[in-house]
């Protein structure tokens, strides 16, 4: 037996046999895990794995179109050793991709494709084709507008002392065309609260939206604003006060003016609010009036300050129907006569005729002692000249006197 394996003959046998068995091996192997990368449909090899959400890359040069309906990923069937299959999915270093670059706008049905995967591995890709739409791409520049959450029905105005800014105050958005034509608005929305505690509000997220109020899948730069607003505000209390102008018709008496509410709240700076002492007054012109009338009058708001509250009150005036009453020879009192003699030319007495205009109820209760008429001789000098009736009286009545002026002697 010994000399039998140490013969050469036996030694080649046994490496023949070796080498046969070897080559048989690996050519079994390749023949039944080995077939073209193009191979969609897994087959029954060794061993296969699902490997899914593998991101699926677009291949698309220059920025001229948007691209619509590509998912982010897709789902991959690995097929063949088991060994092979472990180190690929660990690794990930295949690529799933569609290429767009030869296609132009519309909507196209386009084959995913691979690369870098092992030859010794088949590969099912699911799914198979998207369907994807070019369209042109579009960019616009908008202004950024502010809007609130959390306001509970607060005015800003009584929050801010001037409006909020928003940096950057513009945006570009970028997106297809079609959707780019539905943008109505581009907001950035805050908390109401958070601002108006320290006046800051950072990366701010920037929202797109149509006419409906639906936000718009677009793409904004910058995504993110700052907002700063001046939370240094005041506000005081004045009262409503008013003038009146005109003069009612003959046939009326003005009995009240009512405002309500009686005062107002300002909102404005510290430093301004200090700076106001008091409200303008409404202006009320009798001239207009010709029966009792409630009317809404808007309050002037003063310059620097943010919010009147409220912005408009009611002015009630309330008239009646006049009535008349006629007061003859009523004395005429002379004043800054001093040491000088006067004399009435023209009536040649210092009387005159008064006629009261008022309500029933008004001059039934009025002295005549109530009502003071004089002239004022202290700018006349010595000789004849004219001077002017002043007549005064209480507030609800007019007076109209037989004459306007009367001539005198001064000596």
């Amino acid at each position: 037996m010994d000399k039998w394996i140490k013969s050469p003959w036996f030694t080649r046998v046994v490496s023949l046999f070796l080498a046969l068995l070897l080559y048989m091996t690996v050519y079994l192997d390749e023949a039944n895990t080995q077939r073209s990368a193009d191979t969609f449909l897994p087959s029954g090899s060794e061993d296969s794995e699902i490997v899914e959400n593998v991101p699926l890359q677009v291949l698309l040069d220059g920025e001229e179109y948007v691209v619509r309906g590509v998912p982010d990923t897709v789902n991959v069937t690995l097929e063949g050793p088991r060994s092979v299959i472990t180190q690929a999915k660990r690794q990930q270093n295949f690529d799933i991709q569609i290429d767009l670059n030869d296609l132009g706008p519309g909507t196209h049905e386009v084959e995913v494709q691979h690369s870098g995967v092992p030859n010794q591995l088949s590969i099912f890709i699911d799914p198979r084709t998207i369907e994807v739409t070019l369209e042109e791409r579009e960019t616009m520049t908008l202004p950024v507008e502010l809007d609130y959450v959390g306001r509970n029905g607060v005015d800003d105005s009584e929050v801010f002392a001037s409006e909020p800014i928003i940096t950057p105050s513009e945006v570009e958005v970028t997106g297809p065309k079609s959707i780019i034509e539905r943008v109505a608005m581009v907001k950035a929305i805050v908390g109401f609260a958070d601002l108006a505690q320290d006046g800051l509000a950072q990366n701010i997220p920037v929202k797109v939206y149509d006419t409906e109020g639906n936000e718009l899948n677009v793409f904004v730069e910058p995504s993110n604003v700052n907002v700063e607003a001046d939370v240094s505000i005041s506000d005081k209390r004045y009262p409503i006060t008013f003038e009146k102008t005109g003069q009612l018709s003959e046939d009326l008496v003005l009995q009240s003016i009512n405002v309500n509410p009686v005062s107002a709240t300002l909102f404005g700076t510290d430093e301004r609010i200090d700076e106001i002492t008091r409200l303008e007054p409404i202006n009320v012109d009798l001239s207009e009036i010709t029966e009792t009338t409630t009317r809404e009058v808007e309050l002037p708001l003063p310059s620097g300050t943010t919010k009147i509250e409220p912005e408009k009150v009611e002015v009630e005036v309330v008239v009646e129907e006049a009535i008349e009453e006629v007061y003859e020879q009523v004395e005429i009192d002379i004043e800054n006569l001093e040491d000088r003699e006067i004399t009435f030319i023209d009536p040649n007495e210092p009387e005159v005729d008064l006629t009261v205009i008022g309500t029933e109820d008004v001059l039934e209760n009025l002295d005549i002692n109530d009502i003071k008429v004089w002239i004022n001789v202290e700018d006349f000098v010595e000789g004849e000249g004219y001077a002017d009736i002043e007549v005064e009286g209480p507030e609800d009545i007019r007076v109209r006197t037989s004459e306007e002026r009367v001539r005198i002697r001064i000596e």
